[in-house]
């Protein structure tokens, strides 16, 4: 099964529970387990609300590709470019009194998604994340 939904929102907090029905409603038949969607909507959630509240882009695009054995969403803005995959890795062993503010959504991601990939392409930030179903991976 191969099927493809995409939604252009915009770029405002009071959206994000918009973009989890999409999301949610993309993925729904996809085959994935309660625990993997529940991952992929963190994360989904996680890289929007950055783009909302840091990126200045007026609009967010997303494509949920599901395919026989992962789902990809891609999330797609025009606003300054950002490339998460550079941040500092966060360091969860530096007790949280002493941390730095923000990166916890970054960590997220990266620590949800099987995969995550960034572009920036003709003015637009470009965010691949992949979840594949475990149970193709046993």
């Amino acid at each position: 099964m191969k099927a493809g939904f995409e939604l252009r929102a915009k770029s405002s907090l009071d959206n994000l529970s918009n973009i989890s029905d999409f999301v949610l409603g993309s993925v729904r038949e996809s085959g994935l387990d309660q625990r993997e969607i529940f991952h992929l909507m963190m994360a989904v959630d996680e890289a929007c609300t950055n783009i909302i509240k840091y990126g200045c882009s007026d609009e967010i695009d997303i494509k949920c590709e599901v395919e026989d054995e992962q789902v990809i969403v891609e999330i797609r803005d025009v606003g300054l470019a950002f490339n998460p995959l550079e941040a500092p890795a966060l360091d969860l062993d530096v007790p949280i009194e002493e941390r730095e503010v923000g990166g916890l959504g970054i960590y997220l991601i990266r620590t949800l998604m099987d995969d995550v990939k960034y572009e920036r392409r003709e003015g637009n930030n470009i965010l691949m994340m992949t979840i594949r179903h475990r149970r193709s991976l046993i």
